[in-house]
């Protein structure tokens, strides 16, 4: 049998059509990853109000509050007041037994008594002392003088001299007991001395035993309501080391306060005077009212966390507030109404782009002049001295924009991979008021591209535009991801579509 032709071979045809189907499978798989379709989510500009604010946590209380305790110990007889009552200043809320305080006073007015009647027998004594120096005095004038006689007598040869020596003897016998007299008047006025004083202590010791006893009746220091009592009848306190605390009085809950704990970050934003709003978990839905009267200088620190106490005052006028309830507060800090607003999720989307394509985006915009800037900010960061120079007259002091969001240095573009000069990514608007930010948009023509507007006031959620080519309604990315890919949740950035690959730079 003859040979046959070689393209009569099936062999030959069917190894030619795996060939060609390998190389059509091979390049479908390539142009669908090349053409591979992203997802866009979009956020709305809208209108409304922006608020910046500082939130607190704080504890309601009575403006005055007084926690009433005894200074004796001893066992509660009595209790007058309850949870709730109102009193008046000076009223009677207990009464301890008084059995062992009035002992203790009946001793020491015992040993006041005896100190008196110790006096007055010294004060006796100390008169007839002085009734004896008298007498001795009248005794040493006469025996002066009837010497004197025997003497001028004795002179002239009319007294002999025994005489005359047994009027001298007479004399100085006169002399010696009016000293002794003086001596015993000493001892008895120094006695005196020490018996006063043991009367003073014993009358000291009296009025001790007094007050003591005093202290077993406990009244009120103000007019107010009793908010908690901590004893019963029957019970024993003792103040031996502290003074036990029997009631807590609240004065006047028409007027609460709230002590709060401000973070160090915020104390710098608040000051007295200033409005504050709170609620309160018993009335759901409710807010209050009240105003800052002081920021306290004293700092508490706990775990390094270091905060300041500020105190509002509260009208409470229906007493629907109680003391020790929870509020939670936001103080307004700054507010502006009825202004476009974008979500703060915007600032931190950048499309991953060559340089060539991200500048064609520029300037599609017409914001080619803000490029630079940009490309700047994404490549190193931060912004040279050189390109500061080379920004284009009457642009703003700086710009953020990119990825990153906000954050960035004066006189720059921020974006997904810029830092600030602390090292940190930024991550918010807080600093950036009045710098200029990229956002990106898909136009008409189906092509992502940037709007650059001025950024105003933020509250961490939304930020204020003050100025920009958007309007309220318009459409703005937040983030893009390819389509079906998402990785621990999160969007994944791509190249936007509309550069590169047979799409010939169309969205899909």
């Amino acid at each position: 049998m003859a040979k046959g032709r070689w393209y009569s071979n099936k062999y030959f045809w069917l190894i030619i059509i795996i060939v060609i189907g390998s190389g059509g499978f091979g390049a479908w798989q390539y142009l669908t990853a090349k053409t591979e379709k992203v997802s866009y989510i979009f956020g709305t500009v809208d209108r409304g109000s922006v608020v910046t604010q500082v939130q607190m946590t704080g504890t309601l209380a009575a403006v005055t509050t007084v926690a009433v305790g005894t200074q004796v110990s001893g066992t509660v007889a009595e209790l007058y007041a309850d949870y709730n009552s109102e009193v008046k200043k000076n009223q009677v809320l207990a009464k301890l037994d008084p059995s062992l305080l009035q002992t203790q006073w009946d001793q020491a007015d015992a040993s006041v008594k005896t100190s008196e009647a110790i006096l007055n027998n010294d004060l006796a004594g100390i008169a007839t002392t002085k009734a004896n120096i008298e007498k001795a005095k009248v005794d040493v004038l006469n025996s002066t003088r009837k010497y004197k006689m025997i003497k001028e007598l004795y002179d002239e040869g009319l007294e002999t001299k025994d005489d005359m020596d047994s009027a001298q003897a007479t004399l100085d016998s006169f002399i010696a007991a009016k000293a002794a007299v003086d001596s015993q008047l000493e001892a008895a006025q120094a006695g005196l001395k020490a018996d006063q004083a043991r009367l003073i202590q014993a009358q000291a010791n009296l009025k001790n035993a007094q007050v003591n006893l005093d202290h077993c009746i406990i009244t009120s220091p103000i007019s107010g309501t009793v908010i908690s009592r901590a004893v019963d009848k029957g019970q024993t306190v003792a103040a031996s080391f502290s003074t036990p605390t029997m009631f807590t009085i609240g004065e006047d809950l028409t007027k609460m306060q709230v002590i709060t704990n401000t973070d160090e970050a915020d104390v710098g934003k608040i000051k007295a005077g200033m409005d504050a709003t709170f609620t309160v978990d018993a009335y759901s839905g409710e807010t209050f009212h009240g105003t800052i009267r002081q920021v306290r200088l004293s700092a508490t620190t706990v775990q390094n966390v270091v905060t300041y106490n500020a105190v509002i005052d509260v009208p409470n006028p229906d007493l629907r507030l109680k003391p020790g309830m929870t509020a939670n507060i936001k103080v307004v800090i700054e507010k502006v109404d009825n202004v476009l607003r974008l979500p703060n999720s915007a600032l931190r989307f950048r499309p991953e782009l060559p340089d060539a394509q991200m500048e064609a985006a520029f300037k599609r915009s017409g914001e080619e002049r803000f490029y630079a800037f940009y490309r700047n900010r994404s490549q190193n960061g931060t912004q040279t001295t050189a390109n500061a120079s080379a920004q284009p007259t009457g642009m703003a002091m700086g710009f953020a924009g990119g990825a990153g969001g906000p954050g960035g240095n004066r006189g720059g573009f921020a974006n997904g991979n810029a830092t600030n000069r602390s090292g940190q990514t930024p991550s918010s608007a807080g600093n950036n008021r009045g710098r200029r930010q990229a956002l990106w948009i898909i136009g008409e023509d189906k092509l992502i591209r940037p709007v650059i507007v001025r950024l105003g006031l933020t509250d961490g959620v939304q930020t204020e535009i003050t100025e920009g080519n958007l309007k309220e309604g318009d459409k703005i990315i937040l983030s893009a991801e390819l389509a079906g890919a998402r990785s621990n949740n999160s969007p994944a950035q791509t190249r936007a579509p509309g550069f590169g690959g047979p799409m010939g730079g169309r969205m899909r």
